[in-house]
């Protein structure tokens, strides 16, 4: 009954709210009332914003209760088990590991040296005797539970099949698990650093990056913690020797002093690695030791036969080559399930024939067999499909350069090409690959991306949208200004910007990004007072501005948009998102809601002929709309309602507008000072002239109440352009560099005088209403110009310091709209549960059109509240509009999806990659060249990875991917 009352409430506040707009449009549309001012915005705005407060608070619905501690990790762990079972059964789909079935790879159990006493294995009891098949790949998850420690080592040699046999034991314990039991999770032990950090630390830290949600509180930890301290993590420690030598011993003694009932293990290593770890140190306390046996040739003949395509008879290619082959280096090379499941791919096109693997002349090793294989992989995985976009030739090219430089692991976390030096292994993350440009690229990039994003839009507003945004005089000036812009952006990306997602944001950076701003700042205003003196103040719009000071106002418009960004959290190297909203029913129906609200809203302004507002708010219901039907990746952190996601809104506005207020006076305070500076030097040192001089074919004189007047007795040919009702006309010289932005001149050619009143300067003609002759006193004569504006010092530098204030109080109000945006919605995706990395690009790309929506929206809600109040007639012309436009666009190149798209060109361009990337990692996941690894790309095996890059199989520590195939 209380859900059902619930419903009937709901549907009976979408109706109130829906009859509420469309009778507020329908008063509009006939005309009721009486003139579109003030009160009626604020009706408009107020009813949308009502509504759609209205619809969210309804769509919040009950909440469950709150699970206790034990339970969320239950579930925790549950969640954890799907996304694990999903990515390594679809892995060992693609890698054919079941088709027809797994190679028989056999393991004997191994004793002292290697290992520990029998007796502390099994606690006293008898070691049961092998039966046939227990010792084989299908049976490894039961002889892990045998062991009563739940302990167990797996070694062997290169290529043996380590990792076959840790894939099947996860899926195997996956597929034998009970609801809240331990899920088994791969972890490559090349990133452990056992001198700094104990096992349990490690493993949680691998778990919070690889699986975000585990990064949610739980108590006094997080749920990486508490899983793992619940005995709910079973790990599979993959790459024992991949540790230096030094760490080995270290990560061995770790292991005995952490391990306990709660945290059994499974380990893989090399032989030799193992052996010299024990001989070094102690072994691994009551963990059972196999090693995995060299496949026995017979094995290694039938499986061959049986997946290569038979003839009429029933004999394959491999028939006569196997059935007649004598002991040697092709028999060796056999031994290892690595290069079997090679020959097979190699050698699975009848246009080859594996016959060439006898002649003695061209492979008389087994060495330069292995060699030829690992060479002939790549062109044979991609030649077997007719009308491929890749040519076997050049996807083996690509694929090389993509592997270069893994000649040693590097000190950093992210190598400039996009491995994980973390793990020691190529791991491509489609989201670093800007990092593989050179780092002015990284800065230059996005910038240009924001700018081109933003003049897409701007250009047109100012062409056709009648003043809607401020014009610009010419086409050079505009040349000049968008230069400027990007220059702004350069800078303010470099300088402002938080580097990673993750970097504290507390007072300290952002009296940082503060002073960075104002140290910026300064030099700009330092050439502004040089070139352009604001001797009557200063005025934002509706002026004439010389050429290179648009060049100067672009730098300041960059730099401030850069400072918005800077406080809002964008990061330059931002990770990719996920939609908050995925997953949950709630979520999806409030953001449909929201989008229904803001079509409705978009039609409502649409009547009042407000159409840059409107066709914002329709174009922002359509991509919500759309985020709502996408059933995406999952996001990092798990949707706790509209409320939620309302409450983090509020306060991030709360926080952007004091900050952003905040910076924003400051720093137009002290380049309002500089420039007033400037300013107050020119009218100190005006001239002393006498009342009635004569200067230039103008007259000066000081009326009887103090006030200075110059006027002209001659003609003056000038022009006077309309700005609305109740304020004065503009008055500009004929031909001036002034952009009319929609207004129809009435141009005037008679005597005028000109009065420095207390507002400003005002032009006096016969007949003709009072206008502002801001653009007009400009073109006076020097000293007629400066004699006109003088006055005290304070004063002078107070009509520019007091507009630029007010500008900071705008950059706070924008600023506080985006930044309540991008930190609610700001959502990291799920990397470890994304169902691959195409379909992570393209939920980045979702949420971050959806983000950048709502932001536009509510800046030009802001903005169009500011309209009436501000007027294009008073100081801040048209720049709250103006900020608006970027505050969604901009920040588009500031996402991994925007980002990609600069380093997929420079890629392109550079021969590094090919045009079409990301298809072509795909083409090589589905031919078996590169596998998943969530959101990742791996190389298949370690010695696939070493010979395209060119290097030898070295002893050097260098990792396998987590869980390949083959090791």
């Amino acid at each position: 009954m209380p859900l059902r009352r619930t419903r009937v409430q709901r549907r009976i506040g979408l109706g109130l709210a829906c009859a509420a707009l469309v009778t507020l449009a329908v008063v509009l549309w006939r005309g009721d009332v009486e003139s579109p001012g003030t009160a009626t915005w604020i009706s408009v705005v107020s009813a949308v914003v009502s509504a759609c407060a209205f619809v969210a608070d309804l769509l919040n619905g009950f909440r469950d209760g709150t699970p206790n501690q034990g339970d969320r990790g239950r579930q925790a762990a549950d969640a954890l088990a799907e996304a694990v079972r999903g990515q390594w059964a679809a892995e060992a789909q693609l890698r054919r590991l079941q088709d027809p079935e797994p190679l028989n790879v056999r393991w004997s159990r191994v004793g002292p040296p290697l290992a520990d006493h029998q007796d502390n294995i099994h606690r006293g009891r008898p070691v049961p005797p092998p039966r046939d098949g227990d010792q084989q790949l299908s049976r490894i998850a039961e002889a892990f539970a045998a062991v009563p420690s739940h302990r167990l080592v797996v070694l062997g040699g290169p290529g043996a099949g380590k990792s076959i046999l840790a894939v099947q034991f996860v899926l195997d314990v996956l597929k034998a698990r009970e609801p809240g039991g331990p899920v088994p999770v791969l972890f490559p032990l090349a990133g452990w650093n056992p001198q700094s950090l104990t096992l349990r630390e490690w493993l949680a830290e691998r778990l919070s990056a690889e699986y975000r949600t585990l990064t949610v509180s739980a108590g006094d930890s997080i749920l990486a913690h508490q899983l793992l301290a619940s005995g709910l993590i079973l790990p599979v420690l993959d790459g024992f020797d991949e540790l230096s030598p030094p760490a080995q011993g270290e990560a061995l003694r770790r292991l005995n002093a952490e391990l306990d009932d709660r945290l059994p293990v499974l380990l893989t290593s090399r032989t030799t690695a193992w052996s010299r770890a024990v001989q070094a140190g102690d072994v691994l306390t009551a963990a059972e030791v196999v090693e995995l046996r060299r496949l026995d040739f017979g094995t290694a003949r039938t499986y061959l036969e049986r997946t290569a395509r038979p003839d009429g008879r029933g004999s394959t290619s491999w028939t006569p080559v196997l059935r007649a082959v004598p002991p040697g280096p092709l028999t060796e090379v056999l031994g290892t399930p690595l290069m079997v499941a090679l020959a097979r791919t190699v050698y699975g096109d009848t246009s080859r024939d594996p016959a060439e693997l006898l002649d003695a002349g061209r492979f008389p090793t087994a060495e330069s067999i292995e060699e030829h294989l690992l060479d002939a992989f790549v062109p044979a995985a991609f030649g077997d499909a007719p009308g491929s976009t890749w040519r076997p030739d050049a996807a083996h090219r690509w694929l090389r350069r993509l592997a270069r430089g893994l000649d040693g692991p590097a000190p950093d976390r992210h190598a400039p090409d996009g491995h994980d030096r973390r793990r020691g292994t190529w791991r491509l993350a489609w989201w670093e690959l800007p990092d593989a440009m050179p780092r002015a690229l990284r800065v230059i990039g996005p910038a240009l991306t924001a700018l081109l994003a933003t003049a897409a839009l701007l250009v047109p507003l100012a062409w056709y949208g009648k003043g809607v945004v401020g014009n610009w005089d010419s086409p050079l000036s505009m040349v000049l200004h968008l230069t400027g812009i990007f220059a702004g952006l350069c800078c303010g990306f470099a300088c402002l910007l938080p580097a990673r997602a993750d970097t504290p944001q507390g007072p300290r950076r952002l009296a940082r990004t503060a002073v960075t701003l104002i140290a910026v700042a300064a030099p700009l205003a330092v050439v502004a007072g040089l070139l352009a003196p604001p001797l009557f103040g200063l005025r934002l719009g509706d002026a004439i501005t010389p050429r290179p000071v648009w060049f100067f106002n672009g730098c300041a418009f960059g730099l401030i948009l850069s400072m918005l960004f800077a406080v809002a959290g964008l990061p330059r190297r931002p990770p990719p998102l996920g939609l908050p909203w995925a997953g949950s029913a709630s979520g999806l129906g409030t953001v449909r809601a929201l989008a229904g609200g803001l079509a409705v809203a978009g039609t409502v302004l649409l009547t009042v002929r407000l159409v840059v507002p409107a066709m914002t708010c329709l174009a922002a219901g359509l991509l919500l709309f759309l985020a709502g039907l996408r059933h995406a990746e999952r996001a990092a952190t798990q949707f706790a309602g509209p409320a939620a996601v309302l409450r983090g809104f509020g306060t991030g506005l709360l926080r952007g507008f004091l900050v952003c207020s905040l910076i924003g006076v400051a720093a137009s305070a002290v380049v309002g000072g500089i420039v007033g500076a400037f300013a107050a030097y020119e009218v100190r040192s005006a001239p002393s002239l006498g009342n009635g001089q004569r200067i230039d074919g103008w007259y000066v004189r000081v009326a009887a109440d103090g006030i200075r007047t110059v006027e002209s007795r001659k003609q003056y040919a000038g022009e006077l352009l309309p700005r609305g009702p109740r304020i004065m006309p503009l008055a500009v010289p004929r031909h001036a560099g002034i952009a009319y932005n929609g207004r129809t001149p009435e141009p005037f050619h008679q005597p005028v005088r000109i009065r420095m009143e207390r507002g400003g300067p005002v032009l006096i003609t016969a007949g003709r209403p009072r206008a502002d002759a801001w653009n007009v006193v400009s073109e006076l004569p020097p000293g007629v110009r400066r004699w006109l504006a003088y006055r005290s010092t304070p004063a002078v530098i107070a009509d520019v310091v007091v507009p630029l204030a007010e500008f900071g109080v705008l950059i706070g109000a924008i600023g506080g709209c985006a930044s309540g945006v991008y930190r609610a919605l700001s959502t990291p995706s799920d990397t470890l549960r994304a169902a691959g990395p195409q379909s992570t690009l393209r939920t980045d790309r979702a949420a971050t059109a959806a983000r950048s929506a709502i932001a536009a929206v509510l800046a030009g809600g802001i903005c169009l509240a500011l309209i009436p109040v501000v007027g294009s007639g008073g100081a801040l012309g048209t720049m709250h509009t103006e900020l608006w436009v970027p505050v969604g666009t901009s920040a588009l190149a500031l996402s991994a999806w925007g980002r990609l798209l600069t380093a997929r060109i420079w890629l392109a361009v550079t021969g590094r990659a090919p045009w079409r990337l990301m298809a072509f990692l795909e083409e090589a996941h589905r031919r078996g060249v590169l596998r998943q690894s969530g959101a990742h790309y791996e190389f298949r095996h370690l010695r696939l990875q070493q010979r395209l890059a060119g290097a030898a199989d070295h002893t050097s520590p260098v990792a396998s991917p987590a869980g390949s195939p083959v090791s």
